[in-house]
């Protein structure tokens, strides 16, 4: 003789379906958020150049916030220089990298919401060498601060770049 199911058992049946469809639209939401904030292309080192001067161009004659040697190394800050009067505060933090051994032009777009969560963990990765704000001396505060900004302008001896900017 077959008995009902006890309820307890389907609010635990429940609970798990509820829980994996949560899981699966988690990964469905960042997933979308990926592809959305990361272009990548192939593009010669010429047209990489031309790409990362375009964006140099707006940030003339302004130093760096972060100053790093040529193996990518944290030298120095520059969050002493003198802000802009009437700062907007930026909208997003922007990264180019380009690496002339597979010839592509990466483009990262991180919503500054984002940046002023201040999530533990999420790292830049600058040649091989894994950093966050704090390693680079630097804060959300900062960046609020300087408005949009150079933030790094890094070069290799190898021909990698990599270009961040608040905008």
């Amino acid at each position: 003789m077959a008995g009902k199911v006890k309820a307890w058992v389907w609010v635990v049946v429940a609970i798990v379906v509820i829980g994996v469809l949560g899981v699966v639209a988690m990964a469905g939401i960042g997933l979308y958020f990926f592809s959305q904030h990361v272009e990548t292309r192939t593009v010669s080192s010429a047209n990489a150049a031309r790409d990362f001067e375009q964006v140099t161009l707006r940030f003339a004659g302004e130093k760096p916030l972060i100053e790093l040697d040529d193996h990518g190394r944290y030298l120095r800050s520059n969050t002493d220089r003198t802000p802009p009067p009437n700062v907007k505060p930026p909208e997003s933090i922007n990264v180019m990298a380009f690496d002339p051994n597979d010839g592509r032009i990466v483009r990262l777009t991180i919503p500054f919401w984002l940046v002023r969560m201040k999530m533990r963990g999420a790292t830049i990765d600058l040649n091989g060498k894994h950093m966050d704000l704090e390693d680079l001396r630097l804060t959300a505060e900062d960046l609020e601060r300087f408005g949009p900004t150079l933030i790094v302008d890094h070069k290799s001896g190898s021909g990698e770049r990599v270009l961040v900017w608040s905008q």
